[in-house]
């Protein structure tokens, strides 16, 4: 995925998220504190999704797979 598209989707994802907050309970300080935690746990995602792709590339390095053979992660 393309960096460009990724942040368009986070940030459509957060004010999605900070809309429906504020919509539910008419609360500016609900919303900053829900769109921070909602963009805290995105972030932790993100970075989890990045040591996955990290370990497997390590995994595939150790059984052999060369850069032409190994299976293609994104593109």
């Amino acid at each position: 995925m393309r960096f460009a598209v990724f942040h368009r989707a986070l940030w459509l994802l957060l004010c999605t998220n900070a809309i429906a907050v504020y919509f539910a309970s008419h609360s500016i300080r609900r919303l900053i504190v829900s769109t921070l935690a909602f963009s805290l746990l995105l972030q932790l995602a993100y970075f989890g999704s990045v040591l996955f792709l990290l370990w497997r590339a390590r995994r595939a390095e150790h059984l052999g797979f060369s850069r032409q053979e190994r299976p293609a992660i994104d593109q």
